[in-house]
């Protein structure tokens, strides 16, 4: 009978010592998967940080490139009127041509515009 205790015991004391190993197995998985997961995540951030300052670049680039012109109409018209004057040979009535005459000579108009019909 003593014989057996023994046997219960030592069975007892390897059972206990195996479930122990087997608890500490899994929670050095467990870690090593964490840490798996957080250098995952960690590369993603990385890529997400590199792919920001790529843009962020990129539109400092554009916006420092950009120049600003003020053009009014008046000289965007005059610019156009000087670089395609009208064809002498065109035919247009005698109204319009005192209207073109007198915009190209910068006259001022005193009497209102005509109704259109």
């Amino acid at each position: 009978m003593n014989e057996l205790v023994l046997r219960v015991v030592a069975y007892l004391v390897v059972g206990v010592v195996g479930i122990g190993i087997g608890w500490q197995i899994r929670d050095w998985k467990a870690g090593s998967d964490e840490a798996s997961r957080l250098e995952v995540q960690q590369a993603q951030q990385d890529l997400a940080r590199q792919v920001i300052a790529s843009v962020a670049d990129s539109t400092a680039k554009a916006v420092a490139s950009i120049k600003i012109t003020n053009t009014t109409i008046y000289q965007k018209t005059r610019h156009e009127i000087i670089k395609e004057p009208m064809d002498p040979g065109c035919r247009l009535p005698a109204g319009w041509m005192r209207n073109i005459n007198a915009a190209r000579a910068g006259a001022d108009r005193s009497e209102p515009a005509a109704a259109v019909p």
